[in-house]
This record gives structure tokens, C-alpha cells and sequence, in this order.
């Protein structure tokens, strides 16, 4: 009988630490669904981008999308026509992301800002920079219809 209180250890203190990370989470969420102006100073768990492609800002928010929900472990938690506030949850401890969309148009096409931030730890491991080229990636394959913004 000893034995198997053992065995039960580990997955116990998993579970405890990620109903730990939740709880916290949601106390480190954001105020709001509007993008961040900027990473904070020093941070490493934080990365932004802007860019522009050769489209509607309708369409290019649509692409991005498709993006998102293809995507494992996500939830969309707002949306509207040219924004939105998406929460990506690691794969073992599910600690929490925020990932940001806006776009928008110039005289010369759309364009995209994101941003992707940790909330909890001072690192990220790079998660977050990665996950913002996994969408640039896929945006830069995919065949957008030449349209005014």
C-alpha cells in the first residue's frame, strides 16, 4: 500500500502546480483585450512585430485567424473586425500567453502588429518569438488577393 502512494506523488504535484499557474494567471492577465503599446523594458518573455503585406487588412486579419485556430492549446478570448486576444497555453505546465493581433492599411497595402507575451516568468524560451514567426510564416504563404485597403 505504500508503494502506490508513491506512484501517486508525481502526478499529484502536477496537478497542484498547474491549478497553481492558472490561479496565478489569471491574476497576471491583462486588464484589457487591447494590444500592449510596447513590451516592457527589459523584458524576455515578451516579443512584438510589425509588418506589411500587399492586401486588405480584412483579409489579412481573416488569414490570421485561420492561423490561430488551427493552433493547439488556444482560446480566442475577443475578437472584432481588425483585432484580436488570443490566450495560448504552454503544452506541459499550460502557463498562459497572450498573443495580440491589429491591422490596419497605408496608401500601400495592410499591415499587422503583433504582440506575445508570457504572463508569468521573467523567459520564455523563446516561445513567444517563435510563435510570431510561425504566423509570418504561414501570412508569407499564403496567396492574398491584391486588394485596396
Amino acid at each position: 500500500m505504500d508503494q502506490r502512494r508513491w506512484i501517486l506523488l508525481p502526478p499529484a504535484i502536477w496537478i497542484s502546480c498547474v491549478l497553481l499557474i492558472q490561479v496565478l494567471g489569471g491574476f497576471a492577465a491583462p486588464s484589457s483585450s487591447e494590444i500592449p503599446e510596447q513590451c516592457p523594458d527589459g523584458s524576455q518573455n515578451c516579443s512584438r512585430m510589425f509588418v506589411n503585406f500587399d492586401t486588405s487588412s480584412q483579409e489579412l486579419h481573416s488569414a490570421a485567424m485561420d492561423w490561430i485556430q488551427s493552433q493547439d492549446r488556444t482560446s480566442i478570448a475577443d475578437e472584432d473586425e481588425n483585432t484580436s486576444h488570443t490566450v495560448f497555453r504552454t503544452k506541459w505546465m499550460m502557463f498562459q500567453d497572450d498573443f495580440f493581433l491589429e491591422t490596419g492599411c497605408t496608401e500601400n497595402g495592410a499591415w499587422i502588429q503583433i504582440h506575445s507575451e508570457s504572463r508569468l516568468g521573467v523567459g520564455d524560451g523563446g516561445v513567444n518569438q517563435n510563435r510570431i514567426d510561425a504566423l509570418l510564416e504561414y501570412l508569407d504563404s499564403v496567396e492574398f488577393e491584391v486588394d485596396e485597403c
